[in-house]
C-alpha cells in the first residue's frame, strides 16, 4: 500500500515551443571517449567537446502514470505520458488498464465523462462499452457491437505503482519490471513533482558520483562495486558519510550503502542501508516524460519493518521489542527520512531546470562512470535515418 501522494504542481523551468521540436540522430547520444580516456582530438573535435545537443524527447520504457491508490476500483484518470494522454481505468474487480483517449465509435473523450460498468469503460456520448483489452463488447442500444477496438496501452502494476510503457507505435514492450518483495517493508510515503528535465538526466545521476559531495555535501563517498548492466537493467554499489544523521544529533553522521537498480530511464530504486542504525530503506525514483523537457517525478520510499532487531542499534532495538512504542518509532523515522530524501532530490532540481546535454563531456577522474551509462541508454532511442541528400 502507498500512503496517499502529496503533488506539488509547480513548473520548475518552461518547457519547449512545439515549433523547437527536433530530431537528433544517435550521434548524438555517443560523443566522447571510454570514461578516464583522453584523445588527440582535431580541430573539428575541439570545436564540438563541450557543445550542448538535444536528446531525443521520448526513450522508449516503463514510466510511472500513478500510483495505485489514485485509480480505485470504479475510477476513471486521465494522464499525460510521452506527449499523448491515456486514460486509466480500474474495473469493480480491480483489474487495471490504459487506453487512448479517443473512442473509435464517433471520437468522444473516454477520460471525460467516462464511466466504469462492471469490467468496461462506458463511453459517455453512446454508451459503447469496452473491455480492458480495448474491444467493443456493447453498444448503448443493445445492439450487436461493432468489431472496433479503442487503442490500449501496456500496463502494469508494480508495488504500488502503475508503469505504461511507451515506446514506437505498436511495438511490444522489449523488457519488463520485475516484481519486488515488499512484504518486510512499511507502507510508501510518496510524492509527485512537475518540472523540466529529461528521463535520461534525472537518471545519469545514478552513476555521477562527482555530483553527490558537490551537490548534495556527502563525505568520503567510495564506489563498492562498479557499474555492471545487463540489457535494460543497471546496477552500481555506493558508500558514503552523510554528516547529518536522520534520527538527530544523539547518532552524529551514518554511513550509507546505496544499491542502485536502474530498469529502464524511468524506473530506479535504491536499497539504502545504515550499518550503524540497521535501518533499512528502498527509495524509488519515477522519471515520466509528459512533455518535451516535461516531467513528472514521483517519489516513494518504503521503511523496513523494526520487528527484527538483530541489526539495529541498541537504543532502537529496545524500544522496537514493544509493538505500540515500534509503530510510533517506524512512524517518526519513516517522516523524518522521507523529509531528507526529497530534500536530496530536491536539491538537484536548479541543476535540472537549467542544464543542457552535453554529448561530448569533458570528462574528469571522479565523474563516474558516465559515459558508460550513456552507451547502456542508447538502447532506449530509436535510430534516428539519416537525411537524405537533395537531387
Amino acid at each position: 500500500m502507498t500512503r496517499r501522494p502529496s503533488y506539488d504542481a509547480k513548473l520548475l523551468g518552461g518547457g519547449i515551443d512545439d515549433g523547437e521540436r527536433a530530431s537528433v540522430s544517435m550521434e548524438i547520444l555517443r560523443g566522447a571517449p571510454a570514461d578516464g580516456a583522453t584523445s588527440s582530438p582535431g580541430p573539428r573535435d575541439d570545436a564540438a567537446r563541450g557543445e550542448a545537443a538535444r536528446l531525443p524527447p521520448f526513450p522508449k520504457g516503463w514510466y510511472a502514470v500513478g500510483f495505485s491508490n489514485e485509480v480505485r476500483p470504479g475510477q476513471v484518470v486521465t494522464r499525460k505520458l510521452a506527449g499523448k494522454e491515456i486514460v486509466l481505468f480500474r474495473t469493480e474487480r480491480g483489474a487495471i488498464a490504459g487506453v487512448d483517449p479517443v473512442c473509435p465509435h464517433l471520437g468522444a473523450h473516454l477520460g471525460v465523462g467516462g464511466t466504469v460498468e462492471g469490467e468496461t469503460l462506458r463511453c459517455p456520448f453512446h454508451a459503447f462499452r469496452f473491455g480492458v483489452d480495448g474491444m467493443c463488447v456493447a453498444t448503448g442500444y443493445g445492439t450487436k457491437a461493432p468489431k472496433v477496438s479503442a487503442k490500449t496501452w501496456s500496463v502494469v502494476e508494480r508495488h504500488g505503482v502503475i508503469l505504461a510503457w511507451s515506446g514506437p507505435s505498436g511495438a511490444a514492450p522489449c523488457f519488463e519490471i520485475p516484481e519486488l518483495d515488499m512484504t518486510e517493508f512499511a507502507d510508501q510515503d510518496v510524492h509527485t513533482y512537475r518540472l523540466r528535465g529529461h528521463p535520461q538526466d534525472t537518471t545519469e545521476n545514478s552513476v555521477d558520483t562527482g555530483h553527490l559531495s558537490v551537490v548534495h555535501g556527502y563525505q568520503s563517498v567510495e564506489t563498492l562495486r562498479e557499474v555492471d548492466v545487463n540489457g535494460a537493467y543497471l546496477y552500481a554499489r555506493y558508500a558514503f558519510h552523510r554528516p547529518a544523521g536522520l534520527l538527530g544529533g544523539a547518532f552524529g553522521g551514518v554511513r550509507a550503502e546505496f544499491d542502485v537498480h536502474v530498469h529502464g530511464l524511468g524506473y530506479s530504486f535504491v536499497e539504502v542501508t545504515t550499518p550503524a542504525t540497521g535501518l533499512v530503506f528502498r527509495n524509488f525514483v519515477f522519471a515520466t516524460p509528459v512533455g518535451d523537457m516535461e516531467l513528472e517525478l514521483r517519489l516513494s520510499s518504503a521503511l523496513r519493518y523494526l520487528r527484527d532487531t538483530r541489526d539495529l542499534h541498541p537504543a532502537l532495538a529496545m524500544v522496537s521489542r514493544v509493538a505500540a512504542p515500534r509503530r510510533a518509532l517506524e512512524r517518526a523515522i519513516r517522516n523524518r527520512a522521507f523529509a531528507a530524501y526529497r530534500n536530496d532530490v530536491e536539491q538537484d532540481f536548479m541543476i535540472w531546470k537549467h542544464k543542457e546535454y552535453v554529448p561530448r563531456p569533458a570528462l574528469a577522474a571522479g565523474d563516474g562512470p558516465v559515459m558508460r551509462y550513456r552507451r547502456w541508454a542508447e538502447q532506449f532511442y530509436e535510430p534516428t535515418p539519416a537525411p537524405r541528400d537533395a537531387d
